[in-house]
């Protein structure tokens, strides 16, 4: 039977893989970068489970750790099914039917091939954006593809009601304004360039500090300004939420994280290999479903089961974690979270790869029935009653031995990578029990290897360029958590389409660098119009916009049209003298009576 062993290996695939690992490289040559930071092209992941060490360890890179499945290699050549069960590395039950301790019935010998690919295995999808996101190549369009109106919308409503709140009678100055779109824009054009420095652990008052960060922060936006917004930020009706956090603990952020999620569904096709498993979103504050997971870098946080794409990394589709509110109708939750954020990919035949402690038997048998029709591979817990107990770990048997057993068309596979260490995987690709002739290992578990690496290589690209700042709130921790998807998938659609165009594109930090630039540009030019602005910010500004700044020459007299007689502004009634003199700050008429001569320099030091 003909198996799904062979991945897809596109530009777009390559090029972020050649992308991380030079981003690597750059990190590994560089002193300043903090050791414990992961680094984004370090694709290397923790991807036991936190309470099961009999998980198949992370092999993505040529080089293994000392965890890794490293059975004797043999050069004996594999060719058919037949040629690989006379292999000394499987070892053949004398018994043809093995039962597990539920009676679960599973037999020694795979069924007769039919010659061709099983339905199961064919896909009639391509990878990539799309039809409305293809031929989007400007960085700002990409992530407005994400980050949408509507989101944007929703922030700046609910920020100003907090504001409105905390503003009290004596806080006149512009510091504690309502804000507004273009706005809201500049202050994710901060943070993703903090994000792009890997500036955001610094303190505001670093950050802000021209001598130690540069003008480009000052540029956009004061320092109290955009603690005071920090503060003020928020995603829902405040009112409302004693009577639905009872059944909802989510409700702070539900509304902007639905919105966010379906446009990652409705923006990009993923690939026929995809990959569930959960990213602990660092927190260490009070909320009411708060994990510990301690073979995570950030031990305490938000847990999101979600699923990306094996090849691209890009972010499908994702659920957090709310504890016991989470209505699973009467499922496991790792069968639940397997249905749920499978649901885009219902009957498209596509292959799911997932840890232990969202696989089972049962779940893979109703992955394969209607409406799914999807496949499974994953390690298995060795406490399933599901496995007989001929394949549990024994004394007697050699280290780098597998053995196969089947049930239609799953297939469940025994192997011992070390005296005391057994390792259960599960595929229901319907495919036959074969030996790789290179490594010694089974081919489910070299698949599994390849693709198992989608969601934590997802997870150490949005830590190793991320805009997380310390706070005590929850929702804002999972807002910092949008804007780092957002700035991981707009890149993945940046690529494709740049890929499409047979152009080179840009590496992630100058993607994210010139998003920054774009998303405040609107707001600098705003800025520009108070004429109260300080003349060190109005320089500053003038020298990041593309565009020149518009001066007051009084030198270019030709240029503007001919002024109308207008009567002088402080003459009396009597008076009324006419004049074409206007003051160059306030632009009122004034006549030589009430006018000053004064140098440039003055001039511009009172502007």
């Amino acid at each position: 039977m003909t198996s799904r062993r062979t991945l897809s290996d596109d530009a777009i695939s390559r090029f972020i893989a050649e992308e991380e690992e030079s981003e690597h490289e750059r990190e590994q040559g560089s002193d300043s970068e903090i050791e414990d930071n992961l680094s984004e092209d370090d694709i290397q992941s923790d991807f036991e489970d936190e309470f099961i060490d009999d998980e198949v360890p992370q092999q993505l890179n040529d080089t293994q750790n000392e965890d890794d499945i490293s059975p004797p290699v043999s050069s004996e050549p594999t060719g058919t099914s037949e040629s690989s069960r006379r292999d000394h590395r499987i070892i053949v039950p004398d018994r043809r039917v093995l039962r597990g301790k539920n009676q679960h019935c599973w037999s020694t010998i795979k069924g007769q091939s039919r010659g061709r690919t099983s339905a199961i295995n064919i896909i009639r999808t391509s990878r990539g954006p799309t039809r409305m996101c293809r031929n989007i190549c400007d960085p700002i369009l990409c992530f407005n593809l994400f980050v949408t109106d509507e989101i944007v919308d929703e922030v700046v409503r609910w920020t100003n009601v907090e504001i409105s709140v905390k503003r009290r009678d004596n806080m006149i100055k512009a510091t504690f304004r309502d804000t507004s779109v273009t706005e809201v824009q500049a202050l994710f054009a901060i943070l993703t360039l903090s994000a792009a420095m890997k500036d955001n652990h610094l303190s505001t008052d670093e950050l802000f500090d021209s001598s130690f960060s540069g003008t480009r922060y000052v540029a956009v936006m004061s320092r109290d300004r955009f603690d005071f917004l920090l503060r003020c930020l928020r995603f829902d009706d405040k009112s409302i939420r004693p009577s639905l956090r009872h059944e909802d603990p989510f409700i702070h952020i539900r509304k902007i994280w639905e919105l966010f999620v379906t446009q990652c569904k409705l923006n990009y096709t993923p690939g026929e290999h995809v990959t569930i498993d959960e990213q602990l979103l660092g927190f260490r504050g009070r909320c009411p479903f708060r994990m510990y997971i301690p073979n995570k870098p950030s031990k305490y946080g938000i847990k999101i089961p979600m699923l990306c794409d094996s090849g691209t990394k890009y972010m499908l589709n994702a659920m957090p974690y709310i504890g016991r509110a989470t209505n699973t109708n009467g499922m496991p939750q790792g069968e639940f979270y397997v249905k749920e954020l499978s649901r885009p990919l219902h009957g498209t035949n596509r292959n799911i790869t997932c840890d232990n402690w969202f696989t089972s038997v049962p779940l893979a048998k109703s992955l394969l029935q209607e409406p799914y029709k999807l496949t499974l591979v994953g390690t298995l817990r060795s406490n399933k009653r599901e496995i007989p107990e001929e394949l549990k770990n024994t004394r007697s048997r050699s280290v780098g031995t597998s053995m196969f057993c089947y049930d239609g068309c799953l297939t469940l596979v025994s192997y011992k990578p070390k005296p005391s260490k057994m390792v259960y995987l599960l595929s229901s690709c319907d495919e036959d029990g074969v030996i790789n002739p290179i490594t010694g290992k089974p081919e489910i578990i070299m698949y599994y290897n390849q693709t198992k690496g989608g969601v934590d290589t997802f997870d150490q690209m949005c830590s190793s360029m991320s805009c997380s700042r310390k706070t005590n709130r929850w929702p804002m921790s999972m807002f910092y958590g949008i804007l780092n998807i957002a700035f991981v998938n707009s890149y993945v659609i940046y690529c494709h389409n740049i890929l499409a165009k047979n152009e080179k594109p840009l590496n992630r930090r100058g993607y994210m660098k010139k998003l920054s630039a774009q998303l405040s540009e609107s707001w600098m030019k705003e800025r520009l119009e108070a004429p109260t602005l300080p003349k060190h910010v109005r320089d500053n500004i003038a020298n990041i916009l593309p565009k020149p700044v518009v001066q007051n020459d009084t030198d270019n007299e030709e240029e503007p049209p001919a002024k109308k007689r207008r009567y002088c502004t402080f003459c009396t009634n009597k008076k009324k003298r006419m004049s074409k003199m206007t003051c160059v700050k306030c632009r009122k008429t004034v006549c030589g009576e009430h006018k000053n001569d004064v140098c440039f320099e003055c001039l511009s030091n009172q502007i």
